[in-house]
């Protein structure tokens, strides 16, 4: 049931209505819903940029009727921008007298131009800035100094202005004087943009909100990230006011009408450095000889009811953040490692999906309802991995739930062979493990392993959200889905084209990708050495995840319907889902009710997609950051490393511990070389760089407050040099003859 559907539908067939009121009477008689419920949506959906208002005609415009996009800014320059559209595979060229002083991240209607051709590109124009991203962003303070003489009049003048230099967007952020707030050339700061012209022509103004430190004093730059993508280190005092209403323990009221799961054997398996423990797991196998699987996940919606200020909060949060020294989590550690977080021994209400699953993976029956658990066990994932190896003294140790262990292993062998079947991809990327030390410098940095015991949580959660998705999908309720787009073609072409580049035989695209195809083509790189870098083609020619109100399948897991269910301490996506199948057990809705929840779910949908994406840049860059702080003690030093990516300036190398760098092309084998963006090979006249070739580089600099690792490419000039003088010899005799 989806009413902003309808509403534009409305919109697009009543050409004649004029007037607001007009409209909004219309769409509450066809729709049967209330007046003030058709304003409060047509007002989201203006300010989202679903409709358009003309006000001097007194009519409402749909954008897909005045043929305009939604967009986002992704880069800056001082002449010109360039945004990003759904559904396109390239970016549109603004120029800078159509972009209506927009700046990175900033939220666009736009309007095409030139849709591009094979010598055009694509260009568009900004119609209407619909929200500006950047309220608060770090960067140091500087300043210059203007003389002025007239020559005329024989006099002379100066003044100081001062600027913020933001590595956000190249355009300087001009603060006056009197906005300073203590703050001293060469500060590292926060400032608050006060004035974003729509104008190019004018510049932006800020405040000084906050000095973090100088600019050269390492300890703030971690700060300084936090602060750059507005990430909150503290709850607000409301928030942890209303997080004293919350128990310490369960009570018997908490659990009145709930399945009682409390002697089953369920226990957690998690990372050991894992901060929340929001998902248990149990395992029988039936007289029948399906396996009962239960994926038990903590009532978060329990204790955080709607529009308390802990939901306030959760919300504008988004996520819980992960860095490798802290957690800026989305609740109070009191129900995040407290009442929410399923530790053993201790009762738990639980919102549950059990599961009645055949040999082949099929998912028969289900059952979601609210529970309440016992935990029985907290593993880690190096203990389960051990135990399936089958190391006796863990075994030992967990006899009472060794065999679930085992059954468990087996179950999701079945469930991801079946997933396998129907396309479903595994990219397996490398991902960074830290070590610290108590003072949370890093000692170690390496590529964390997964195995049997971590792709075993993997394959139960998949299944969870993926039962529980389809099942809201049949009900046609508001829902928040996690959909992940199919690629464009012109993207899986130079795949094809990369792939050729390294002499491999590929297959022809069909006109509708499919997961399998992309599948196919993985099982082509399985036999080429380090397939792990190579993949990163693979992954950067897909779209990323979004959430959305909209079920449009997910092509990576090649799933119909699919959303995230299993992790409402850390997601609000997940909490929100909660809240839907806790209201849908007790209640029918109204059609007002129904209106609401979908204007909701649009709203939650899209917060959820934007902090997620801003946490993983975070968390992007203090990894980065914590790698190049290690790799300062290795300045000097020789490591071997593989070809990771291919620019026209050099090549990044990956280090077997995931740190990577860039060799600059003066630092490569002496050469002119050409960059090939078809083949993503740099091509010189006796040398060549590809993806995934192996190279031993030494360390030049760590530069730490650019998050940069400068390399040099290690190699016997003086064995190239006799190469070079046997090839030119070789060239003489041939010449000769």
């Amino acid at each position: 049931m989806n009413f902003r559907k309808q509403i534009l539908d409305i919109l697009d067939n009543k050409s004649k209505l004029k007037g607001h009121r007009a409209y909004v009477s219309a769409i509450s008689r066809e729709l049967g819903i209330s007046n003030k419920t058709v304003e409060d949506c047509l007002r989201r959906m203006e300010s989202e940029g679903e409709i358009v208002e003309d006000k001097k005609l007194g009519k409402l415009y749909t954008a897909k009727r005045l043929k305009l996009l939604k967009a986002e800014v992704v880069s800056k320059k001082q002449e010109f921008v360039f945004v990003r559209a759904k559904g396109y595979s390239e970016d549109f060229y603004v120029a800078r007298e159509n972009s209506k002083g927009a700046i990175n991240g900033d939220v666009c209607l736009i309007k095409l131009t030139s849709a591009g051709s094979k010598n055009a590109r694509r260009e568009a124009t900004i119609v209407k800035v619909l929200e500006k991203k950047n309220k608060l962003v770090t960067g140091v303070l500087m300043k210059k100094d203007y003389d002025i003489t007239y020559e005329e009049e024989n006099k002379h003048t100066s003044f100081i202005s001062y600027y913020v230099q933001s590595q956000r967007f190249n355009k300087p952020i001009v603060v006056d004087e009197k906005n300073l707030n203590g703050a001293k050339e060469g500060d590292r700061v926060c400032v608050n943009i006060v004035y974003q012209a729509m104008s190019p022509d004018e510049n932006l103004i800020g405040e000084v909100t906050e000095v973090l430190g100088r600019a050269d004093d390492k300890a703030v730059l971690e700060e300084a990230i936090i602060k750059d993508h507005n990430l909150l280190t503290e709850f607000s005092p409301l928030t942890l006011e209303d997080c004293e209403r919350v128990p310490d323990k369960v009570r018997s009221e908490d659990k009145a009408g709930r399945l009682d799961l409390t002697t089953e054997k369920t226990f957690t398996i998690d990372g050991a450095d894992a901060r929340d423990f929001d998902d248990a797991v149990s395992i029988k196998v039936l007289e029948n000889g399906l396996y009962e699987l239960g994926v038990h996940i903590a009532d978060v919606g329990h204790f955080v009811t709607k529009d308390s200020p802990l939901d306030q909060e959760a919300y504008i949060r988004g996520t819980s953040v992960y860095f490798p020294d802290r957690v800026l989590p989305m609740l109070p550690e009191k129900l995040s490692n407290g009442i929410c977080s399923l530790k053993p021994n201790e009762e738990r209400l639980t919102m549950s999906v059990i599961m009645k699953i055949d040999g082949e993976g099929k998912v028969l029956e289900h059952k979601i309802c609210e529970s309440v658990i016992k935990s029985k066990a907290r593993f880690t994932y190096d203990e389960v991995y051990k135990i399936l190896q089958g190391d006796e003294e863990l075994g030992e140790k967990y006899k009472s739930l060794k065999a679930d262990l085992f059954l468990m292993d087996k179950l999701a062998k079945i469930i991801e062979a079946e997933r396998t079947s129907r396309g479903s991809l595994d990219f397996d990327m490398p991902e960074a493990e830290f070590v610290l030390d108590e003072n949370g410098n890093v000692t170690d940095v390496s590529k964390r392993p997964r195995n049997d015991a971590t792709k075993l949580i993997e394959n139960f959660m998949i299944a969870a959200n993926e039962t529980v998705a389809k099942h809201f999908n049949a009900k046609g309720l508001p829902f928040v889905y996690r959909i992940h787009e199919r690629p464009m073609k012109e993207s899986v072409l130079s795949v094809l084209d990369f792939m050729a580049g390294l002499g491999l035989h590929t297959i022809r695209a069909p006109e509708k990708i499919t997961p399998d195809f992309y599948q196919k083509l993985l099982k082509i790189m399985d036999n080429v050495k380090h397939s792990d870098v190579l993949n990163k083609v693979f992954l950067t020619s897909l779209k990323k995840a979004i959430y959305s109100a909209e079920n449009e399948g997910h092509f990576g897991l090649a799933s119909p319907c699919y959303c995230h269910f299993t992790s409402p301490i850390r997601r609000y996506a997940d909490l929100t889902i909660h809240r839907i199948i806790k209201d849908s057990l007790k209640k029918s809705f109204t059609k007002d009710e129904l209106f609401d929840l979908e204007n909701f779910v649009v709203d939650a949908s899209y917060q959820a997609s934007v902090t997620e994406r801003n946490a993983d840049e975070a968390e992007m860059q203090v990894d980065d950051l914590k790698k190049v702080e290690y790799m300062t003690h290795f300045v000097g030093k020789e490591f071997d490393g593989v070809v990771a990516s291919i620019t026209k300036n050099g090549i990044f190398v990956q280090l077997p511990n995931t740190v990577e760098g860039m060799v600059r092309l003066e630092n490569l084998k002496t050469d002119y070389y050409d960059y090939d963006e078809r083949k993503r090979m740099l091509i010189g006249s006796k040398n060549r760089y590809a993806l995934g070739d192996e190279i031993k580089i030494k360390v030049l600099s760590a530069d730490v407050f650019n998050r940069r690792l400068d390399f040099a490419e290690v190699y016997d000039k003086q064995n190239i040099k006799n190469q070079n003088k046997s090839k030119k010899n070789k060239n003489q005799n041939i010449l000769c003859l």
